[in-house]
């Protein structure tokens, strides 16, 4: 008889795999394969693709945020180390106690005036106006200090002071006065005529003509001290000029210290104007320092 067959109905898949089904919502479940080594669940494309996205994403804000902190600490670092105009000269100055005070070393930009026929107070023959305009610059107050400031200054102890009943306060002055001293005296040994009179006879001037001239020739030095200490390294140009040729033009432009701020000072920290008087703590030395 002949055979008969039975209709079966295709099927590609083995009878324990699973088929790709329809959600409701129309995404397809992505099918689990069966392998030798068991079951695996494959990852979706869609959920894979976000993984990536989100991985870069985390890793450019970890890389912004590191960036951030970077440029933070070098700029941080940059101002930590910015001083300001007085703590900045006080690095490259001996130690005073002007630096500690706020306020009291400013800066300002100024034209010095270097033209021969150029006139002011301070230059030309010696007159009462002159002399008292010099005077000013002089100041003439003695400043006090206390031993710590001494210390820092390395100098001893010893030096004349107040006795504690008066504050105890050492009897010192700032440079910058001494140094007008020095270039007044030279100012007036050029009008040694002038100043030799009665009438003008300044206090140096009362002295006999070799310590007069000693003394003269020390203020020349200290100048000279100075000058080469804070080596002015400003430019100084050149111009044709008739009748003389090649001319200097000294009327340069220089950083200054507020010369009034430093008065200030000096006369906030003024001493009375009785010196000091010695007393049974007093220390004398053989002769003058070296």
């Amino acid at each position: 008889m002949p055979f008969q067959t039975k209709e079966v109905a295709y099927d590609p898949l083995a009878s324990d795999e699973k088929r790709v089904s329809q959600s409701s919502d129309g995404a397809e479940d992505q099918e689990d394969d069966v392998g030798l080594l068991g079951r695996v669940r494959k990852t979706p494309f869609r959920s894979s693709f976000w993984a990536r996205a989100g991985g870069k994403v985390v890793a450019a804000v970890n890389t912004i945020l590191l960036l951030s902190i970077i440029v933070i600490l070098f700029v941080s670092h940059r101002y930590e180390h910015q001083c300001s105009e007085s703590e900045c000269a006080a690095k490259t100055s001996y130690y005073s106690p002007l630096f500690e005070d706020p306020g009291v070393i400013e800066y300002e930009y100024v034209r010095f005036q270097g033209a021969l026929e150029h006139q002011n107070v301070y230059k030309g023959t010696p007159n009462k106006k002159l002399d008292e305009a010099w005077e000013v610059l002089i100041h003439t107050n003695n400043s006090g200090v206390d031993g710590d400031v001494i210390d820092r200054i390395q100098k001893s102890r010893i030096a004349a002071k107040y006795p504690k009943e008066q504050g105890g306060l050492y009897y010192t002055g700032i440079e910058v006065f001494h140094h007008m001293h020095c270039l007044n005296l030279i100012r007036q040994y050029t009008y040694k005529d002038y100043y030799h009179r009665p009438e003008n006879k300044p206090k140096p001037f009362t002295d006999s003509e070799p310590v007069l001239r000693a003394h003269v020739d020390h203020c020349i030095d200290m100048l000279r001290q100075l000058l080469m200490c804070q080596a002015d390294v400003g430019i100084v140009t050149y111009n044709w000029v008739h009748p003389w040729g090649l001319y200097p033009d000294f009327s340069t432009e220089h950083k200054c210290r507020k010369f009034d701020k430093i008065v200030e000072w000096a006369d906030k920290h003024a001493l009375p104007d009785d010196d000091p008087e010695p007393d049974s703590e007093t220390v004398w030395l053989s002769g003058p320092p070296q």
